[in-house]
């Protein structure tokens, strides 16, 4: 019989086993050591990951979850040499818990490193002398940093995905790992959130496992992942070293901007039941992509401007969607992908006020997009994996 991950993580993190827990570890064997602490002969098991939820040219982000507390690391180095490591202490503490998040910085554009994990189960923490058990290692695995100086580059991205495990297995299955440098999810990949083995059932697990901790998941929050009583935990599980839905990376000729449209009702809504504030927060990330079009010399340099998010009219924004579309017009925007209406749309510069193209794609469909300094190339698949269509960009003179 076949045991699920979800009834794994549920079997490890609940019922009898952890009411019997201190007792059982008052049973462990201690390992005779120098360190003036018990170590006990136990390991986590790591449930999930590692994956790679963020990267750029110089940093890389890491998450890892394991099914007992542990405090973590990430060892590494070029070529098969791990003679670098990075933590993630914060406040002068290593946080001790099941789900590990270490950003690497310092690293040099378009370099393969090899990293693996080391997790260290924290038995019994008490103010002195804490128990700890043995580190448990990951396998290695490498990574490519970006680089803005490559001549071209290709990744894919699937859109509202929507829990429906047929369609990401497809999904999956029709990216070309080989060949694409990382995968982007343009939001609504669930219908809302309730708790850690939704996640993992039914995205982050296949993915991860599909992406083998060598190519970054990239995710773009949909209004679906603003729902329920897990969204605010959501962010743990995908962070960025910018602790921010919105973000902008470069490579080779792209200058990526990755823009969160949050929810798609205005704050009032009673379904809402006043819980939230999408309002000033959107004010936020207008300003803060506002600087950065007029500001960041990339923005204005790059080949290509593309903007990955979920909803292509920008969301609930008071309606003042043609104020962010001024904005991106302004702001030399080459393209637009983002997903949201469920079916395929092409919406042609100038139809609706735009400078720019936006590819919307439909629920069972994955694009591989491929970009040169002179244009880009995208190719839309279908659910039988034939090609249902195709554009192209050219770079603006």
């Amino acid at each position: 019989m076949t045991i699920s991950a979800a009834s794994k993580r549920r079997s490890r993190r609940g019922g009898f086993a952890v009411v019997l827990a201190a007792f059982f570890v008052a049973a462990l064997p201690a390992i005779a050591q120098d360190e003036p602490f018990v170590v006990h002969d136990t390991k986590a098991v790591i449930l999930e990951g590692p994956y790679l939820s963020s990267m750029s040219e110089t940093g890389a982000t890491v998450v890892w979850v394991t099914d007992t507390p542990c405090h973590a690391k990430v060892v590494y180095g070029e070529g098969d040499v791990f003679d670098r490591e990075a933590d993630n202490a914060l406040h002068g503490l290593l946080p001790i818990g099941t789900v590990h998040v270490v950003h690497l910085a310092g690293l040099e554009p378009g370099r393969t490193y090899r990293y693996k994990t080391v997790s260290t189960r924290v038995v019994r923490m008490k103010a002195y002398w804490p128990e700890k058990g043995l580190p448990v290692e990951s396998a290695g695995r490498t990574f490519t940093t970006f680089d803005r100086s490559k001549p071209a580059v290709a990744f894919a991205a699937v859109a509202d995905t929507h829990e429906d495990g047929a369609r990401v297995q497809a999904a999956l299955k029709a990216v070309d790992w080989t060949s694409v440098e990382f995968l982007v999810h343009l939001g609504d990949a669930f219908h809302g959130l309730a708790d850690e083995n939704q996640l993992f059932d039914r995205w982050l697990g296949p993915a991860s496992r599909s992406a083998d901790g060598a190519k970054p998941l990239f995710f773009v929050r949909g209004n679906h992942e603003m729902r329920g009583g897990f969204a605010r935990s959501l962010f743990g599980y995908i962070p960025t070293p910018e602790n921010r839905y919105y973000y902008s990376r470069d490579h080779g000729p792209l200058h990526l901007l990755v823009l969160d449209t949050a929810e798609d009702k205005p704050d009032e809504t009673n379904v809402y039941s006043r819980l939230n504030r999408v309002g000033p927060y959107r004010d936020e990330e207008y300003r803060w992509l506002k600087s950065h079009l007029e500001r960041d010399p990339r923005a204005a340099d790059a080949p290509f401007r593309v903007i990955l998010m979920h909803q292509p009219h920008w969301g609930w924004v008071d309606d003042r969607g043609d104020e962010w579309t001024a904005l991106a017009n302004a702001g030399r925007i080459d393209l637009v992908i983002g997903g949201h209406f469920h079916r395929p749309r092409w919406i042609e510069p100038g139809s609706q006020g735009n400078d720019y193209p936006v590819l919307v794609l439909g629920q069972d469909q994955v694009a591989r997009v491929e970009a040169t300094e002179d244009e880009i190339r995208i190719t839309v698949l279908g659910p039988d994996g034939a090609v249902a269509a195709t554009h192209t960009v050219l770079a603006k003179k």
